[in-house]
C-alpha cells in the first residue's frame, strides 16, 4: 500500500466522508487521524483540531453507519474538547478512547493512516488499470482521461467506488490540453471557424470568458498582445 497515494485519492472526495467510510477504505487500519472541516466553513475553530480514531464499531444497514473512538487533538497536541473539561467528550488525561461526536456524518478529511491495514483497502487506478464500472466499463483510466475528463473529475469527487492516482491523473491530463496560438481556428461556438487572432481583435470579451470557463486549451495571451502591437 502506497500510504500517500491512498490518503490523497480519499482526500479527493472532499467532504463526502465519514469516519465509518475512512476506516473501510484504509483497510480497517487503526489508529488513523482525520479532521472535520479543515476549510473551516463552519467557524476556524474547526481549523487547528484533529481527532486521532483508535477504534470502530458499524452498524445499521451494510455497515455505514456507527460509533468511533479515540481522542482529541488541538494545535497538534493532546487537549480537552471543550474549554470546560467536564463537559468535554475527550480529555487531555483519558487513557481510554472516547466517542467521537458525528462520527459516522460526513465531513470529516483523512489526515494521516498510522496503523497498519488488516484487510484490503479500497482499489487505487492507476492509468493503465481497467474501469470495471460505469459508462467507460471496460476503458482504461488513460482512455477516459484523453476521450472524457469530465467524467473522471465527476468521477474523483463524487463517486464512492472510484479512488484514483490523483498525481498521474494531473500529469496525464496536462497531456491533453491543447496550446493555442493565434493563428489556430475555434471549431465551437458563436465563432467558429474563426482565428484567436479574429476573436481577439473582435470580441476580447468573449475571448477571456473562453478562457476563464474551460480547461480544455491554453490560450497565449502574450503572443496576441505582440501581434496586437
Amino acid at each position: 500500500m502506497d500510504k500517500e497515494k491512498l490518503i490523497e485519492a480519499i482526500r479527493s472526495k472532499g467532504l463526502s466522508n465519514s469516519l465509518i467510510s475512512i476506516w473501510y477504505n484504509i483497510g480497517r487500519a487503526l489508529p488513523f487521524r482525520a479532521q472535520r472541516f479543515p476549510d473551516g466553513r463552519v467557524s476556524d475553530w474547526y481549523r487547528n483540531q484533529f481527532v486521532e480514531v483508535h477504534n470502530v464499531k458499524p452498524s445499521g444497514k451494510g455497515g455505514k453507519y456507527g460509533s468511533a473512538y479515540g481522542f482529541y487533538f488541538r494545535n497538534g497536541e493532546r487537549a480537552n474538547a471543550y474549554d470546560n473539561p467536564e463537559s468535554s467528550w475527550s480529555k487531555i488525561d483519558d487513557t481510554e478512547p472516547k466517542e467521537i461526536p458525528c462520527g459516522a456524518c460526513g465531513s470529516w478529511v483523512l489526515l494521516d493512516i498510522l496503523g497498519e491495514p488488516t484487510a484490503e483497502p479500497i482499489k487505487i487506478y492507476g492509468l493503465n488499470d481497467t474501469l470495471d464500472f460505469g459508462k467507460h466499463k471496460g476503458k482504461t483510466l488513460q482512455e477516459v482521461i484523453h476521450n472524457d475528463f469530465g467524467w473522471v473529475e465527476w468521477a474523483i469527487s463524487n463517486s464512492e467506488h472510484f479512488f484514483c492516482d490523483i498525481e498521474a491523473v494531473t500529469e496525464e491530463r496536462k497531456k491533453t490540453i491543447k496550446r493555442l496560438h493565434p493563428e489556430d481556428v475555434i471549431t465551437f461556438g458563436k465563432y467558429k471557424g474563426q482565428t484567436i487572432q479574429y476573436i481577439y481583435k473582435n470580441d476580447v470579451n468573449y475571448l477571456m470568458w473562453l478562457m476563464d470557463n474551460t480547461n480544455d486549451f491554453i490560450i497565449n495571451i502574450s503572443e496576441l498582445k505582440e501581434l496586437k502591437e
